[in-house]
């Protein structure tokens, strides 16, 4: 499986009275078949979010992030997956994602799956997706036009 070197997107958000911004590394490979590793997210793509689902908390490389976390990457890579399916050079394409970075100060989960979004589009000469990203000042935080795909935010 041909694997391109890992990109890093950092993906930064600031509409309201503080930001969201977060750096990603991942690497895309494709093959003429579907891959061992990794959850399929569509037809032809799939998702292997597992080193930074064991990522070492001591690492200052990145973050570990919590499998309701890497619940976002995979919902990023699900927005992006019709585009790329479209693009990709195989017809099976699994996106590893290497590393993630953020200040906990400026970080929200959903940003995840912009983040991821945001990489595809990079990675694929994908055209980029419009988002409509409002900040709610009486929540204090940005409401993304996937705010409830995956349930409400933690508390």
């Amino acid at each position: 499986m041909p694997e391109k070197p890992p990109r890093t997107t950092r993906y930064r958000l600031l509409e309201g009275p503080w930001g969201i911004w977060i750096e990603l590394t991942a690497s895309a490979a494709t093959s003429g078949r579907p891959t061992a590793c990794g959850d399929q997210v569509s037809d032809g793509v799939w998702l292997d979010a597992t080193p930074v689902l064991t990522h070492p908390p001591t690492d200052r490389q990145g973050t570990r992030l919590s499998p309701g976390e890497a619940a976002w990457l995979r919902h990023g890579l699900t927005l992006a997956a019709p585009a790329l399916t479209a693009a990709a050079p195989g017809p099976h394409t699994l996106v590893t994602v290497r590393h993630v970075r953020f200040p906990e100060t400026d970080y929200q989960p959903e940003g995840l799956a912009a983040a991821l979004l945001l990489w595809a589009e990079q990675e694929f000469d994908l055209p980029p997706h419009a988002l409509a990203v409002t900040f709610d000042r009486a929540a204090n935080r940005y409401v993304y036009p996937w705010a409830e795909a995956l349930g409400p935010h933690p508390k």
